[in-house]
């Protein structure tokens, strides 16, 4: 098996809602949500056979916000809508799915 998954994929475009184009949140999502609900599907069976974990990076725009970042934040909910599903089913399992969701980076 399998110990330990991390999914650290982050994205991210700028520009109101208005204004994104629907390029933009195709982009961003295919990253940072589908590209973690790839991996994690393609590699659950050996993380559920050694009895392991998921690691999430998402971000506090997962739980939260910000102007001109709805492309990150759509996507960043996704997973961690994505995390709390995952932890519920591989409950029984004896995995466990673990999300972190750091704060800005972006120094001003």
């Amino acid at each position: 098996g399998l110990w330990g998954l991390v999914n650290n994929a982050g994205v991210s475009t700028f520009g109101e809602v208005e204004f994104a184009s629907l390029d933009n949140y195709k982009k961003v999502a295919e990253i940072n949500l589908w590209g973690t609900v790839r991996v994690t599907k393609a590699f659950l069976p050996l993380i559920r056979r050694a009895k392991g974990r998921v690691v999430n990076i998402t971000s506090m725009l997962g739980r939260m916000v910000s102007p001109s970042r709805s492309c990150y934040c759509v996507s960043k909910f996704g997973v961690a809508a994505f995390s709390h599903c995952l932890r519920q089913e591989m409950y029984r399992w004896g995995v466990r799915v673990i999300l972190i969701e750091p704060s800005n980076f972006v120094a001003a």
